[in-house]
């Protein structure tokens, strides 16, 4: 009996391999869209690696953390959507296994970069006097280290138990493992992000109404602390929103993988399962566009690249407060 590790149906992407996305000009149209999605997310994360590389002032800690995402987006295209691909036309299981755990890696790295990005912004808003004691580059990215090694960890620990003969065991494993992963790696890190951002909005909102009791200060210190906390609030909003989009495009991801743990030929639609992939993916290109064009220190950096690139010597720039 074949290994019960390269099973079929072991979550959404792999029905992909039953559809036979080459054989039909609707799944060539997916193919498509899917590799021109792929090439976007590499060009989006790359744009991110040479506005950090040539612009000093955005190697921030804050931008450590963007930059290490940034990476792992990348690997999505570069990695997760070609295999992704092949599973679909190729029909190897161990290709769709491997498929499968590049997806786990993606879905742990996303959540736990949200996570670190926005406790490194909380510190900085509600301890500033201790920030830059408590928060060091070197401990940045000792902890983005973790984050990659823990991820990668926790994603190919599977390997352990499916590469075992016996398919009770192997099933069992797997259903604690999806229940382990959506509760532990996904929902928790939701909701402490979640708890977070709202306590900075609320301690943003406060200081505001409280310094507009106040009148002690020059113009430009109040024009200053002002335009501090629309950075601060700017910031918090990007990174809300790059939360929102990972529980839209991998909540589903987790969820249907514990459907298919419980009742292995859960059946998905070709179309919704399409749609859900294409949302996954999403992810990865959505969060580089959020802090390129909206976030104000990588703005600015890219329209200095663009100066440069027109010709200008861009001597007349003046650099912002990063966000």
């Amino acid at each position: 009996m074949e290994n019960s590790t390269w099973r079929e149906n072991r979550n959404l992407t792999q029905e992909m391999n039953r559809w036979k996305l080459h054989q039909t000009q609707s799944g060539q149209a997916v193919i498509v869209f899917l590799s021109l999605q792929g090439v976007l997310i590499i060009c989006a994360n790359s744009l991110v690696f040479l506005l950090f590389a040539t612009t000093k002032h955005l190697r921030t800690k804050t931008n450590y953390c963007l930059v290490s995402l940034a990476a792992s987006d990348f690997l999505a295209g570069l990695v997760s959507l070609p295999l992704v691909l092949l599973c679909s036309i190729v029909s190897s299981n161990p290709i769709c296994t491997s498929m499968d755990l590049c997806h786990r890696f993606q879905s742990f790295s996303t959540i736990l970069h949200l996570l670190v990005a926005t406790s490194e912004r909380y510190f900085k808003i509600k301890r500033p006097f201790k920030y830059n004691i408590l928060v060091t580059k070197r401990r940045v990215v000792a902890l983005l280290m973790a984050v990659w090694i823990f991820s990668l960890s926790a994603s190919f620990v599977q390997l352990t138990w499916i590469l075992s003969d016996n398919e009770q065991l192997t099933q069992k494993f797997d259903f604690g493992y999806s229940v382990f992963s959506l509760l532990s790696l996904a929902l928790l890190p939701f909701i402490i992000i979640a708890c977070i951002d709202g306590h900075i909005f609320y301690y943003i909102h406060k200081e505001k109404k409280f310094r507009r009791a106040l009148t002690q200060g020059t113009l430009f210190e109040k024009q200053d602390r002002e335009k501090r906390r629309r950075n601060d609030r700017k910031a918090l909003i990007i990174y809300a929103v790059m939360t929102i989009t990972f529980v839209i495009g991998w909540f589903p991801y987790f969820i249907i993988s514990l459907l298919n743990d419980i009742k292995p030929e859960y059946p998905i639609p070709f179309a919704a399962g399409i749609i859900l992939l294409s949302l996954k993916f999403s992810t990865a290109l959505i969060n580089p566009l959020l802090y390129t064009f909206f976030k104000t220190d990588f703005r600015k950096a890219l329209q200095d690249l663009l100066e440069r690139g027109n010709g200008s010597d861009g001597s007349n720039a003046v650099i912002t407060t990063s966000v």
